[in-house]
């Protein structure tokens, strides 16, 4: 009799101590959408020292984020692809600060997913309850100080791209008017099987610099490769090819992260000139193709490190 008090005891201490657990592990919901998240450019103009138009600081504004990283209290609680819904568990009795950073999946590292530091995270102190969901709404992301566009293509009515070559019959890159927007455009038609077009050359800073080539695209019928064409005499690689782009009859968004690439470029030299460069060509099986481009950046900033 009192071996089964004893059993009896132990069930119920054991009740109460998993049931204090259980209550304690409850957690709380913060939910995230690719709607919540936008970037302000309203004074970029003031803190950058510039003077663009609103055509041009609305291709700055955009962006496209699938991904975020989320800490709670400095608690680093992952990458995290949009939608979600993340489990929280923090200090209910006080104020807890959730930190929100955009996240771009990097296409020359095999998709990577990265923070973009090129904006800054976004805090927010929250006093929570168990089990309640949250949201963040209107989280407007503002450009970091130190970043800047050495080439900002909107296509608005000229383009920096050229062919590269004006032997022969060059295709180039013109306007088009896309239901009233202008874009870029590259047509292979008939017997035009390949294109090879290319920016004026700019310097770049290897050592402490952050950068990325970013660009909105679509390319119907054909493929095209990104590469960077050094000015210098030094350079290991007069051409380095970056990422093939495949046929897509949607738009498609791209980062490549330049840092390392540009860093390697420039060996002991502080900086290099080079060039943005686009090659394509057309599938085999038909007669056109055409690429059609919304905006091109390259956008650079001090290393945050």
């Amino acid at each position: 009799m009192k071996k089964c008090y004893f059993l009896l005891f132990l069930f119920i201490i054991d009740f109460l101590f998993l049931s204090c657990n259980r209550t304690e592990i409850i957690p709380a919901y913060l939910l995230l959408s690719n709607d919540d998240l936008s970037v302000n450019v309203a004074n970029f103009n003031k803190e950058h020292e510039t003077d663009y138009d609103n055509d041009v600081l609305a291709i700055i504004k955009r962006q496209y984020f699938d991904d975020v990283l989320v800490s709670l209290n400095g608690q680093v609680l992952g990458y995290w692809k949009l939608p979600c819904k993340i489990p929280l568990l923090p200090d209910y009795s006080k104020p807890n600060n959730i930190r929100v950073t955009p996240c771009t999946r990097l296409t020359n590292t095999t998709l990577t997913t990265a923070p973009y530091a090129f904006l800054k995270p976004i805090d927010t102190s929250l006093e929570i309850v168990k089990e309640q969901e949250y949201r963040l709404p209107n989280m407007a992301f503002e450009y970091e100080k130190s970043v800047s566009f050495p080439v900002l293509e909107t296509f608005s009515q000229t383009t920096l791209f050229k062919p590269r070559d004006t032997v022969g019959t060059p295709v180039a890159m013109e306007i088009f008017n896309d239901g009233g927007t202008s874009k870029g455009r590259i047509a292979l038609v008939d017997s035009l099987d390949y294109f090879d077009v290319i920016t004026p050359a700019f310097r770049l800073y290897g050592q402490g610099v952050k950068q990325y080539w970013e660009m909105y695209y679509k390319c119907e019928n054909g493929s095209m490769t990104t590469y960077l064409d050094y000015q210098s005499s030094l350079a290991v690689l007069p051409q380095q090819d970056l990422i093939v782009l495949p046929a897509t009859t949607s738009w498609k968004k791209i980062y490549i992260d330049l840092t390392d690439v540009v860093s390697w470029a420039c060996g002991s030299a502080n900086s290099i000139s080079l060039r943005l460069g686009i090659r394509g060509l057309k599938e085999s099986n038909v007669d056109n193709a055409f690429f059609y481009f919304d905006y091109i950046k390259l956008i650079t900033m001090s290393a945050p490190y």
